[in-house]
């Protein structure tokens, strides 16, 4: 196997793919005949409102990521999703640490487990996944829908701020197709991924996939273990679709997944002389890391799904099952200044979850003045999850049993042929069991919309929703003496209103459409990261951020809940224009003001002057276990502007389809407050050259991620103290730097 990794080789792809993306995005000066660019008259249809149809007439924002579009940008795990739509963020800070962002609200970390806080659900074939779950790599899939908004009365769960929909390709009755692809970049990354299925019989057809895939990813070096930012994933999943008879249709699919995966964090400044490494300095981008221990994880996961369709003429019943069984295991190094004393030393985890979901829906079909669905929603997951805090506590076990129940209804008139208005309403009800007691969440949450359609290719619409998420039910625990009222959280309330536009314009090769939103919150569930503590609040001034308050003691900070009142309101804009048969361009941009509505928030407050900062020795405020500070801060740190841009150029080369593809991604800079840092403005821009063969069976092609090497940190976690002296390091974590690869794909 030849294996592409030397510096002269990536350097030189690096630069003919910078050429090759500059003539992309400036667009060529005449059209060549050839038919490679996508046609962007083709209608999309979308599942968004549990039934298909054409985008451009869903009285919502709905981005469409179709399977073609993920080959075309050489999409290979979740993550590298957002790349292809603004404002959407998908980050990893940790091994069990991910969070899917919308409208600039973050799910809190680790606030999600048991998938009752996320801001935005991940379905997996209309099922609900664990985000955890799903951020992995991602293969045969035929199509992603990000959804923003108020979700609930169509969807299994309520999520404030949207929902994304991963769909996998299903087996075909007209005959077999397949394919199989490899992938090698010089970040060690091997991907290879095969797909075939097809008819059994005339009522029975199959599909079976799979995936093997290798990375660096960031591309973080530990000196002091020796070890290296890593993952290596493994999945499989089969498919069968039985029809019967015209009116029914069942199909059954079961995925299995593993996940080894070491992720470390940059360091960045000089050591002082508490660290081994002392005096040594390290800059952002030298990826390097100190923790003498190792970093790593392992996850599995058995998803199996069960979707069933009966027609009955004018109405249809429509079930959806899901079963999930994942465990997941970590071991943290948290001395990540190479000091060798701190204290607690690691943490070690273990993570058990069982989910299964029900849905039933009964619905009328195409009538044409009045439209409904009935419809009801269980979950059920068990959850245990065990922690060891080196070497202070061994086997602390923290096990829930939540269950969440949901009845839901939406009603559809079509008032004239241009006019439609819609009314939907759910009934949510949670439990959140545990082994000293149990609570119970209940909450009414609606939505409603009009729209008018001017023509086919012109549509005004207004939407109106609420939300809900239910509290932590007291089931979170932490690492530190302080009270468990600061890992914990109430319930959140929320209401939003979006008004749009959607268009097409010269025989639909453009697509133009825009909606500005806001959303109120009552009790947002905020979650603040590394907020210094004490287990001995100081009775005369600032106590020591230490577990007994001396100077000298355990180091104690963590991630801690709240809830406040907060506002979230921007604009988004989404453009698609075929320039000619053969070239094509696209434009995603997003703006968001999402931010705390003088909240008391937890806070880092070395000083105690009821500001925050993080200057000097870590220190809480006067008589508190946890500062506090009234915020009006942005709730997810994340930036307000959000600019996504691509372009594909089709031409012919030697008898062959030819095409040069480019997609670019702009972060503005966002302010963390907890550690008074703010991440710097920064693009990513990927490029892609390839030739197909004259039957379209064969495809190779050459690509360049981040192949302008910008390589930024994107979380920060402020400087480093062990027993409260300054490490003189400052940790965070980095966005991937340039990865070049080929990639060869073969269908039949």
């Amino acid at each position: 196997m030849v294996r592409i990794s030397t510096t002269a080789l990536s350097q030189t792809l690096a630069l003919l793919m910078t050429g090759a993306s500059l003539l992309a995005l400036a667009g060529p000066a005449y059209a060549q005949d050839s038919t490679t660019a996508a046609n962007d008259t083709t209608e999309v249809i979308v599942t968004a409102s549990k039934r298909k149809e054409r985008v451009q007439a869903v009285p919502q924002t709905v981005n469409v990521v179709t399977s073609e579009a993920l080959k075309e940008a050489h999409i290979e795990s979740f993550q590298e999703v957002a790349v292809l739509s603004a404002g959407l963020s998908l980050t990893r800070t940790s091994g069990d640490e991910q969070s899917v962002s919308l409208r600039g609200i973050k799910m809190p970390g680790l606030g999600g487990i048991g998938g009752t806080t996320n801001t935005v659900d991940v379905y997996f074939n209309e099922v609900p996944v664990a985000t955890q779950d799903a951020f992995n790599s991602i293969y045969d899939i035929g199509q992603i829908e990000v959804l923003r908004g108020p979700q609930g009365t169509l969807r299994g769960r309520t999520s404030p701020s949207g929902a994304i929909t991963v769909n996998t390709l299903r087996p075909n009755f007209s005959g077999s197709d397949g394919f199989v692809q490899g992938s090698l970049s010089d970040s060690n990354g091997k991907n290879l991924q095969a797909a075939y299925g097809g008819p059994i019989t005339n009522t029975l057809a199959f599909r079976l996939a799979g995936l093997y895939d290798s990375n660096d990813d960031n591309g973080v070096k530990d000196i002091a273990n020796g070890d290296k930012s890593h993952h290596e994933t493994r999945s499989l999943r089969g498919t069968l679709m039985w029809r019967p008879t015209d009116d029914l249709e069942v199909s059954l699919v079961t995925q299995g997944l593993r996940d080894d995966r070491a992720f470390y964090r940059s360091v960045s400044g000089t050591g002082t002389a508490i660290s081994k490494n002392a005096g040594e300095t390290y800059r952002l981008d030298d990826l390097t890391a100190l923790n003498s221990g190792k970093n790593y994880s392992d996850s599995t996961a058995v998803t199996t799904v069960l979707q069933a369709r009966y027609d009955l003429g004018d109405y249809q019943i429509n079930y959806v099952g899901g079963y999930t069984d994942s465990t997941f295991a970590q071991n943290i190094d948290l001395d990540f200044a190479n000091t060798g004393i701190m204290l607690p030393s690691n943490i070690v985890q273990s993570i058990k979850q069982k989910t299964a979901t029900n849905e039933f829906r009964f619905e009328s079909k195409a009538n044409p003045v009045y439209n409904f669905t009935y419809g009801v929603f269980s979950s059920h997951n068990e959850f245990a999850q065990v922690t060891s805090v080196v070497p202070f506590t061994s086997n602390a076990l923290n096990a829930k049993t939540i269950k969440d129940y949901g009845i839901f209804t939406n009603q559809r008139f079509n008032l004239t042929q241009k006019d439609k208005v819609q009314f939907g309403l759910r009934y949510s009800h949670f439990e959140v069991e545990r082994a000293v007691g149990s609570i119970t969440y209940q909450a009414t949450t609606g939505n409603a919309s009009y729209q008018h359609e001017f023509s086919r290719d012109l549509m005004l619409y207004a939407s109106y929703g609420t939300s809900f998420r239910p509290g932590s039910g007291g089931a979170n625990t932490g690492n530190n003496p302080i009270p468990t009222s600061f890992y914990n959280f109430g319930s959140e309330h929320s209401d939003s209103l979006e008004l749009g536009i959607k268009s097409q314009w010269f025989a639909r090769r453009l697509t133009t459409n825009l909606a500005i939103f806001k959303q109120n919150y009552d009790g947002y569930i905020g979650s603040s990261f590394i907020i210094a503590c004490t287990g001995v609040p100081s009775t005369t001034g600032t106590a020591y951020a230490t577990a007994d308050g001396t100077a000298t003691g355990s180091s104690c900070n963590d991630t801690m809940f709240s809830n406040g009142n907060a506002v979230s309101s921007g604009i988004e804009f989404e453009g698609r224009f075929l320039v000619t048969p053969d070239w094509s361009v696209g434009l995603n941009a997003t703006y968001t003001d999402a931010h705390y509505d003088s909240a008391t928030v937890p806070c880092n407050d070395y000083n105690g002057d009821g500001t925050p900062d993080v200057t000097g020795v870590p220190k809480v405020q006067l008589g508190h276990y946890v500062s506090t500070c009234i915020s009006n801060a942005s709730l997810g740190q994340l930036p307000k502007v959000s600019i996504t841009a691509s372009t594909d150029y089709g031409f012919k080369l030697w008898g062959l389809d030819a095409y040069i593809r480019a997609n670019a991604a702009y972060h503005d800079e966002a302010y963390f407050p907890q550690t008074a840092w703010t991440q710097p403005s920064y693009t990513v821009v990927n490029g892609f050259v390839g030739l197909k063969g004259p039957d379209g069976k064969w495809e190779a092609s050459l690509y360049a991620k981040n192949l302008l090497d910008n390589v930024v940190q994107d979380t920060d976690g402020g400087p480093w103290y062990t027993l409260g002296q300054n490490t003189g390091y400052r940790i965070g974590t980095v966005t991937k730097g340039r990865e070049v690869g080929i990639t060869l794909r073969r269908d039949f």
